[in-house]
């Protein structure tokens, strides 16, 4: 087994099997060794619902199979469908779920190389990481 198909293994199902069929590929730019990021992610959450942060929050658009609001389309081709958003600029994350929101709420944690690659784009503040199956989270909380 290639270093590469070793990495497969540990992604969820539905994301090792795209990339093992070759249906998908990481982009480039995506790093699998790097220094803890600090991120910001939004989470559903009623007002008076204030239970831990947990996996179930860090599902991405893939596993959830969220569909596309009407006039967008996402792109199942895409391996950023399969990956999970996270802000390293809180500000961004509040002006696109129009903060104070009364389903949403923030989190604030690490996005960490022993959870998965991610790809930054420092001129949005956006990291996508593809978690590992069954990553530990615990370390992001409600703020």
């Amino acid at each position: 087994m290639t270093l590469l198909e070793e990495q497969y293994m540990k992604f969820p199902v539905l994301l090792r099997k795209k990339l093992q069929n070759n249906e998908i590929e990481l982009p480039d730019s995506t790093q699998f060794h790097y220094e803890k990021i600090k991120v910001y992610r939004a989470v559903a959450r009623k007002a008076d619902d204030n239970k831990e942060v947990s996996l179930d929050d860090f599902k991405s658009y893939a596993e959830l199979g969220k569909k596309a609001p009407r006039g967008r389309t996402y792109d199942v081709n895409d391996p950023h469908y399969y990956g999970v958003s996270t802000f390293m600029n809180k500000e961004i994350v509040e002006q696109k779920l129009c903060f104070p929101n009364p389903n949403k709420k923030m989190t604030e944690g690490f996005v960490y190389q022993e959870g998965g690659p991610q790809e930054t784009k420092a001129e949005t503040s956006h990291v996508c990481w593809w978690l590992y199956e069954g990553v530990d989270v615990s370390g992001f909380e409600i703020i």
